[in-house]
């Protein structure tokens, strides 16, 4: 048996997505802004894809841009607001658990003359909203909050923190979504920038969006043909858009279905793990179901990680595109974990299509890899 427990990571593209990459890249192979016939029809293609993904998104078709990914669409969510508003703005906010393709850029833009601030969360994940309050005042040009957190699954609560941003500052409300389409219900009226990579919703790599409500302005960060608005320019991948739109179809309409497997097999692991005396699950009751995080007290988590690969178990130890020393969570340290708990933490993600028999067989195994390898967590 093959358990693939690294939802987080990515997910196998659905059939139909690949149905259709491969019926639009043969059929409609034209350069969307080439003016003639095939062209214009591949142009009317695209558009059909905005407006589908606009649709289950609950926003404008002009909103919505396609990217290569998460990491594209929050560097030029972010990087667009900053530079376009650096002569008047200067202060950023986020969090101190961001996805790195946040935190990266933030770190950029402070070599670049901008003030940040990271805010605290606690074991909870529950964000220090009067740090944030305290924060927030006119020289504050955006504020980056993800709405679940890719290792632990803390879910920050969105609406809440964009009605304090709105009422204390006019600074816009960027979210990074990865983890959260599909997953979790978004209100459109709670953000004023979203992004989202394909591959962790069923599409392929390569492909994403970024949401940009009509009242935001950026700074293009690649210039060229002014495809994609002006904002993103280059040869749009009509096959890649297509095949994200139908992905986002299908996650849209399982959701329901989707999540609740993702929390039956959620709880069964939570009791389960409980009940082993090194283990320590680090993610709260009221994280996302489609996460579950625990530390081992006794054993390296990166050698029972490689132990379950080993059995054809496939799980995380830490963000797949975290470059921090491997097997050492960032995350679980900011929360205030301590070092035996944020240097062995192993994260089980899902998609809401894994089955209860892969769940008890991953229980047996890691209780059977706990008795047969030695404790070596120091």
């Amino acid at each position: 048996m093959e358990i693939y427990f690294d939802c987080s990571a990515t997910i196998k593209p659905y059939p139909e997505v690949l149905k259709t990459f491969e019926a639009i890249t043969v059929n409609d192979f034209a350069n969307s802004s080439s003016n003639h016939g095939l062209g214009y029809k591949s142009l009317t293609v695209l558009e059909k894809a905005r407006r589908q993904v606009a649709k289950y998104l609950n926003v404008q078709p002009e909103e919505i841009i396609f990217t290569s990914g998460a990491t594209e669409g929050n560097n030029l969510a972010i990087k667009g607001v900053c530079y376009r508003e650096k002569r008047h703005k200067k202060t950023i906010i986020t969090t101190k658990g961001e996805h790195p393709s946040v935190l990266e850029v933030f770190h950029k833009l402070e070599e670049d003359g901008f003030k940040a601030i990271y805010l605290d969360y606690d074991k909870e994940g529950k964000i220090n909203m009067e740090q944030l309050k305290q924060a927030l005042n006119d020289d504050v040009a955006l504020v980056s909050i993800m709405a679940i957190n890719n290792e632990v699954g803390y879910i920050f609560p969105i609406d809440k923190i964009y009605q304090i941003i709105k009422e204390r500052s006019d600074a816009y409300l960027h979210v990074d979504a990865t983890q959260a389409i599909g997953k979790e219900i978004l209100p459109s009226n709670s953000y004023d920038l979203l992004t989202f990579s394909g591959h962790k919703i069923g599409g392929l790599k390569g492909s994403g969006v970024l949401v940009k409500k009509k009242d935001v302005y950026l700074e293009p960060l690649i210039n060229g043909g002014g495809q994609e608005n002006g904002l993103r320019s280059g040869t749009s991948s009509l096959g890649l858009d297509c095949a994200l739109a139908t992905a986002l179809r299908i996650t849209m309409s399982t959701f329901k279905e989707r999540y609740a497997k993702a929390d039956e097999i959620n709880k069964y692991l939570r009791a389960e793990l409980s009940s082993i005396s090194e283990i320590v699950i680090t993610s709260p009751r009221t994280a996302t179901p489609f996460i579950l995080n625990f530390a081992l007290t006794e054993h390296k988590g990166s050698v029972i990680a490689e132990a379950l690969s080993n059995n054809n178990i496939y799980v995380s130890t830490t963000s797949a595109c975290s470059s921090r020393q491997a097997g050492e969570s960032y995350v679980l340290k900011s929360a205030g974990f301590d070092s035996t708990i944020y240097k062995n933490s192993i994260r089980l993600s899902f998609s809401g299509l894994e089955s209860f028999e892969e769940a008890q067989f991953f229980v047996d195994t890691l209780k059977k890899l706990l008795k047969e390898i030695r404790p070596n967590v120091n």
